[in-house]
């Protein structure tokens, strides 16, 4: 077993706010990607991130319980949805080194699919990626 000689790194967040965007088919889609893991490898900083995502919309179909897989999902598209910003900002953290973290989601596609989840809304596959920069602390 590992022991360790110092604590593990930890974070404050200092600034962590929903970035949205219109679709167009009327929808919202409501975007946060998240700071969850802080940790050096070989002296270097690592960051584990992990992006959720909602869309907000008023159409409905009949509700299915069914968990899709990821290819039956894909097979069920009907739609690449087109997207335009309504806000999208910087999420910011800092490590308790004093290193100062920003992340920013990158919306790279989002499709509608023919399903619809258990309480009848669509189901859409959204690709997001975190944009990161870390700056180093202060001397």
């Amino acid at each position: 077993m590992n022991s360790f000689t110092r604590s593990p790194l930890d974070f404050m967040v200092s600034r962590e706010d929903w970035c949205r965007y219109d679709l167009s088919d009327n929808a919202i889609l409501k975007v946060k990607v998240v700071l969850t893991k802080v940790y050096k490898n070989k002296g270097q900083l690592m960051c584990e991130i992990h992006p959720i995502h909602v869309i907000l919309t008023n159409e409905r179909g009949n509700p299915d319980s069914k968990n899709y897989s990821a290819e039956e999902l894909k097979a069920s598209i009907i739609n690449n949805i087109q997207f335009s910003t309504i806000i999208q900002d910087w999420n910011e953290y800092v490590v308790d080194d004093g290193t100062s973290i920003n992340i920013q989601p990158l919306v790279l596609r989002i499709a509608k699919t023919s399903k619809f989840d258990s309480n009848g809304f669509p189901k859409y596959i959204c690709e997001i990626q975190g944009n990161m920069k870390m700056d180093p602390p202060r001397s």
